[in-house]
């Protein structure tokens, strides 16, 4: 069937997750073991409970840093045994690990190359698009006006937009009805394994997988249609299935 809309994910797919997420969940640990009293190796301990590799600089393909909420992200911290002493002491370790996850101001949002000159020409071509993201919807609607392709869209989603989470279909389900498109003309792209779980449980036509959130390929291939290195290999792809 062709492909007449396109859903896509945000972070580590149109937004640059090492450099936007990576210095937040940096601040964010870094709070939580300062506030505990323990030196900054503990910092980079929590980091490593929720699959960070700080050699290799990756991320584990079951990491919650690639695909979950902050909320959530903020609650594993906070039940770890070295932290659950914070909230006795008056300090809430969600609310201080929230504080520099959602800190748009000190960790601006980056996007992986020239996103907006992609979805212009995307759009161009007639494409409905769209967005769905973990983040809170308000704060992917404002990465989207700062990165400058709000315009472009004709749907934002994100954990708190009522359409439920990843990897749960109804996000994508949204889409569809929000751009009038059936499922099987729809494409999702997204790089880690919710993103493409998502759109498989919603019977969109296309699964494309892209590795530049980190995402291991062994990880994102058994759930992809295709997998690319980032979205900018988009557009081949696209001329590459309306040649077949």
């Amino acid at each position: 069937m062709p492909i007449r809309a396109i859903l896509f994910d945000k972070d580590g797919t149109l937004v640059d997750l090492r450099a936007t997420w990576v210095p937040r969940y940096r601040a964010a640990a870094l709070a939580l073991a300062r506030a505990a009293g323990r030196p900054e190796a503990f910092a980079v301990e929590l980091l490593r409970r929720l699959g960070w590799d700080p050699v290799a600089g990756t991320l584990a393909a079951d990491s919650p840093l690639l695909w979950a909420t902050n909320r959530t992200i903020a609650e594993r911290w906070a039940a770890e045994p070295e932290l659950s002493r914070l909230t006795g002491n008056g300090v809430d370790p969600v609310a201080l690990a929230l504080a520099e996850l959602q800190d748009e101001e000190r960790h601006p949002p980056r996007p992986l190359g020239d996103v907006e000159g992609l979805l212009a020409r995307l759009a161009g071509r007639g494409l409905r698009l769209g967005l769905a993201t973990m983040d809170g919807e308000a704060a992917a609607r404002r990465t989207a006006e700062r990165l400058g392709f709000a315009r472009h869209l004709a749907f934002v989603a994100g954990c708190d937009s009522g359409h439920g989470t990843k990897p749960e279909p109804g996000m994508a389900l949204a889409f569809c009805a929000a751009v009038a498109v059936p499922p099987r003309e729809v494409a999702l792209v997204g790089d880690s394994p919710a993103d493409l779980a998502m759109a498989r449980a919603a019977g969109l036509g296309l699964a494309i997988g892209v590795r530049s959130g980190g995402g291991a390929a062994r990880a994102l291939a058994p759930l992809a249609d295709r997998l690319l290195e980032s979205v900018h290999e988009l557009e081949g792809l696209l001329d590459e299935l309306a040649a077949i």
